[in-house]
């Protein structure tokens, strides 16, 4: 700590979020461990960091986690995009992540894409590695790989003005078989802030259709949903904004 470390308070900040959004049944422990400043100070094997211990423990096996976290956003965001993988809809954007190999789900829910040239026959992005464990099935995690899409196309002014749409998000949760589906505002100016309205509409979705929910998250704009509802539910979603 202090001026002696090489640690700001950005890299203990997203080295901690990424301990607690491990695969790890123990990752609040890890992450509370990591905090502890006689850990923050010893030394162990490989690498080590000022004040930070070494990189395969404490702080550092969470520096070393965010990131691979981060490459691991660029490299789903920039596939996202050069696939053409994320669906324009009259009220919002959305696109599947998924960590097996399966093709996209056939559904008439695509005819209602007001932009349909800007799409690809898949909206559902395939992300190699184990099946047994997807990182953007946690809402740290997609919601960094969110702000990093709208950054980009609010940088490049793709998604402005009259392309302005939310953006959602669904995530495969293979251990489970169920999606994080997660909506953000997307604001036109860096910095701006909008009022999320989607664990609004997440709730009259839900409360609308027959399925498998989990509306217990700490953000209401989360929402869990069993992998055979969730095209469904997003085709529900669509529906109740466009009658509002």
């Amino acid at each position: 700590t202090g001026y002696n470390s090489l640690l700001s308070a950005s890299d203990v900040s997203y080295a901690i979020a990424a301990l607690l959004e491990s695969e790890s049944a123990d990752s609040f422990h890890t992450a509370l461990e990591a905090l502890n400043p006689k850990a923050i100070s010893s030394n162990g094997g490989g690498s080590v960091l000022v004040n930070g211990g070494s990189l395969t423990s404490g702080i550092g096996s969470g520096i070393t986690k965010a990131m691979q976290l981060q490459r691991k956003i660029v490299a789903t965001a920039m596939s996202l995009v050069e696939r053409k993988a994320i669906i324009r809809l009259r009220h919002f954007r959305y696109a599947f992540i998924a960590c097996t190999s399966q093709e996209a789900k056939d559904s008439s829910f695509q005819t209602t894409v007001d932009n349909p040239e800007e799409n690809s026959t898949s909206s559902k992005e395939t992300t190699p590695g184990s099946e047994e464990y997807h990182i953007f099935s946690r809402p740290l995690a997609l919601t960094r790989l969110a702000h990093w899409l709208m950054d980009m196309h609010r940088g490049n002014g793709k998604w402005t003005g009259s392309k302005n749409r939310p953006l959602v998000l669904c995530a495969e949760n293979p251990i489970t078989s169920t999606y994080l589906v997660v909506g953000y505002e997307f604001p036109d100016r860096q910095g701006l802030f909008l009022k999320n309205h989607f664990g609004q509409h997440f709730e009259m979705t839900c409360s609308s259709m027959q399925g498998s929910f989990r509306l217990d998250s700490f953000d209401s704009h989360v929402v869990e949903v069993d992998a055979k509802d969730v095209q469904r539910f997003l085709e529900q979603l669509h529906y109740l904004m466009d009658s509002v």
